[in-house]
């Protein structure tokens, strides 16, 4: 009975991720985090030479 039960909540359970996901999702987040660098840079750029 308790193994019906179990098998009834199988598609409650959290996708499991895989290597390759894990490293695409990383890779993803890496690129974000370098571009809003960069934009962060530009913007610090632009206000310290305005001010100038």
């Amino acid at each position: 009975m308790r193994n019906v039960m179990s098998s009834a909540f199988h598609p409650l359970r959290p996708h499991r991720i895989t290597r390759s996901s894990r490293q695409v999702r990383e890779k993803r987040t890496a690129w974000a985090l370098i571009v809003f660098g960069v934009v962060l840079a530009s913007v610090e750029l632009y206000i310290v030479y305005s001010a100038l």
